[in-house]
Formats: structure tokens, sequence, C-alpha cells
């Protein structure tokens, strides 16, 4: 899969009217970086690719490759109430 971060960024800042500068602003990221991503260039700090995708509205990973995730539903599920807490899992041999 090839990382297409310099164009999502792109169209996603130009789809909903944000410079560098703005975006910037509201993500603490550098401009210096994000122009650099704008370049395609590869990030380097994931926790910088994840605010900006947050402020953007994507997930991390349609930002980097232009597509949804497949395992994001999933991961969705598992975050759910039901699957928080504590759990206690026992493991009992059986004979084949």
């Amino acid at each position: 899969m090839k990382i297409k971060i310099g164009e999502i960024l792109s169209s996603l800042m130009e789809d909903q009217n944000w410079s560098i500068a703005k975006l910037s602003r509201e993500t603490g990221v550098p401009q210096s970086t994000l122009r650099e991503w704008c370049l395609n260039r590869s990030p380097k700090n994931p926790v910088q690719v994840q605010k900006v995708a947050d402020v953007l509205g994507v997930s991390m990973h349609y930002l980097y490759f232009g597509e949804q995730d497949k395992q994001e539903p999933i991961q969705k599920i598992l975050k759910e109430e039901v699957f928080q807490g504590t759990f206690e899992i026992s493991i009992k041999r059986v004979k084949l």
C-alpha cells in the first residue's frame, strides 16, 4: 500500500477551507511538518498524524492511504462498553 498523505491532506484541507497555519494552530503540529507531509514525505510522529486526522474528522489510516481501514469496524466494536473492564479467562485441557 502506498502512502498518499500529501495528496489526501491537501485535498482535505482544500475541501474544509483549512490553511496550513490554521491546521498548525489547531493541532500543535509545526507548519514546517505539515508542509513536508503535503510534499508526501512520510510522517515520523504518529501522535501528530492522529491529531491532524482527528481535527480533519478522518481516521489516521485514511489520512495515510486515502481509504478506510478494513479493521476499523472491528476496532470500534472492541471499544464498546461491553468489552471494557476486567475479565477472567479459564483454560481447561480436554482430551482429543
